[in-house]
Parts: structure tokens; C-alpha cells; sequence
């Protein structure tokens, strides 16, 4: 049942995309509140990609790639001045470490409703949730990956 709500959760129609806009809206909130209020941030040619997300034609799926330092790089980053971090539709699908961010059903459901796609380090293409990136890049969705320096560090520390 768990495996079926994530999906159902990940849905451009799930509960009227209510609860998504709430998760984006929530996040994107709190990520302004930190890195405006919290934090000296310095965003470098953020106007070509603000550019880009907001005027891109909608027959064009749009991937951008980032490297980070922590888990929270990337909600944060979604605070930076401009960034539409409350609008669901604008919102980029990220794909994120199963391990961290879908270690329950809390957090699976929390996430999917984030626009996170699950993928396991080390997993290869050929995993479950690479189709559904497929998809999003067809339906010309934003999709958003980041170099896990810090989910590679954790992971050999495991090992």
C-alpha cells in the first residue's frame, strides 16, 4: 500500500494537486525565510536561468545539473531571490537518494509530493524510477539532477 500512495503522490492529479502545492509552496517559504534572512547567498547568473524556466516554450523539457555540499543545497537553493519556489507547475522534478529522503512512508509521500523521483545510488540506468524520468522529460517537465558529493562521502564511510 506504502509503494502505491508514492506513486499515487507523484501524480499531476493527486488530490486536485493540492497537497502539492501546499509541499512546494511550504518548502519554497521556509527556503526564502533561510537563505534571505539566514544566509548570505551568492547566486551567479541567476537571471539566464530564471530566464530559462520562466519563458521556455512548454513543448521543451528543460534539464539543469548542480553540484552540492549538503542534503539541504537543494531546497535552499530553490530560496534564491526570484525563483519561483510556490508555483507547483514551475517547480523542477529532482531526483534524490532513496536512502535519505524515502527512508518511510511519511517521507516517500512528503517527497513525491515534492516533485522527488527516488533513485538509488549506484543503481545504474536500468532502475526503477529511470522510466518515470523518461516521462517527465516527455511531457517537457524540468528535471533537475545533482553530483551527491555528499551522499558519496556518507555512503564509503559505510562501507
Amino acid at each position: 500500500m506504502g509503494r502505491k500512495i508514492m506513486e499515487w503522490a507523484a501524480r499531476s492529479n493527486h488530490m486536485g494537486n493540492i497537497l502539492k502545492k501546499m509541499a512546494i509552496t511550504t518548502v519554497g517559504g521556509l527556503a526564502k525565510v533561510v537563505v534571505s534572512l539566514l544566509n548570505s547567498t551568492t547566486i551567479h547568473n541567476s537571471n539566464t536561468l530564471l530566464h530559462l524556466v520562466r519563458s521556455r516554450p512548454n513543448e521543451v523539457p528543460f534539464i539543469t545539473v548542480s553540484n552540492h555540499m549538503s542534503t539541504m543545497d537543494n531546497p535552499f537553493l530553490c530560496g534564491f531571490k526570484g525563483f519561483p519556489s510556490t508555483d507547483a507547475n514551475l517547480a523542477r522534478w529532482v531526483l534524490v537518494i532513496r536512502d535519505i529522503c524515502f527512508k518511510n512512508s511519511v517521507f516517500s509521500y512528503f517527497f513525491r509530493l515534492g516533485k522527488c523521483i527516488p533513485i538509488t545510488w549506484g543503481g545504474g540506468i536500468y532502475q526503477e524510477h529511470m522510466n518515470e524520468t523518461l516521462e517527465r522529460l516527455s511531457e517537457c517537465s524540468w528535471l533537475h539532477f545533482l553530483k551527491e558529493k555528499y551522499t558519496k562521502k556518507m555512503h564509503l564511510l559505510d562501507d
